[in-house]
């Protein structure tokens, strides 16, 4: 039995360092690409934080205009409050708790979400709708299985 290595020709050798290269290219793309955009990951989660802070803001605002006081706030560390708005400043906004009377100073930059409480219009005028189709189906459902007596 005869053992001989296995041997690349020059042309075989060069096809296949062109592979490898081939290769590396995405790759190298790819790790370039990825720590270019990883600068850019907190700068972003800044421009986030500000756009939270400026939209719970409006809302205050908004709401205190619109004498829609009552509301229910979802703060960053998890909690909630409710209360009603009685004040607002240029980064905070008191809100006082209706059952004990206690004043919170809240930042805007602590708020996630801002809801009013109670049932939207929007919630109340779909049940509506809902409740007229439920009668006028009922009405017609009757109309139809009394229309030959």
């Amino acid at each position: 039995m005869d053992h001989r290595s296995l041997r690349l020709t020059p042309g075989a050798s060069a096809a296949h360092k062109e592979g490898l290269t081939v290769k590396r290219t995405p790759t190298t793309l790819f790790l370039a690409f990825a720590i270019v955009l990883s600068s850019f990951g907190p700068s972003a989660r800044a421009q986030s934080n500000l756009n939270t802070e400026t939209k719970a803001k409006t809302e205050i605002v908004d709401r205190l205009n619109k004498k829609e006081t009552r509301i229910k706030v979802k703060l960053r560390n998890g909690s909630e409050m409710k209360g009603r708005i009685t004040q607002t400043a240029e980064n905070s906004f008191t809100l006082t708790d209706e059952k004990t009377s206690n004043k919170s100073d809240i930042a805007y930059a602590d708020v996630v979400n801002v809801e009013g409480r109670g049932m939207s219009k929007k919630k109340k005028t779909f049940i509506a709708i809902g409740a007229g189709a439920a009668i006028f189906a009922a009405a017609a459902a009757y109309a139809i299985t009394h229309i030959w007596d």
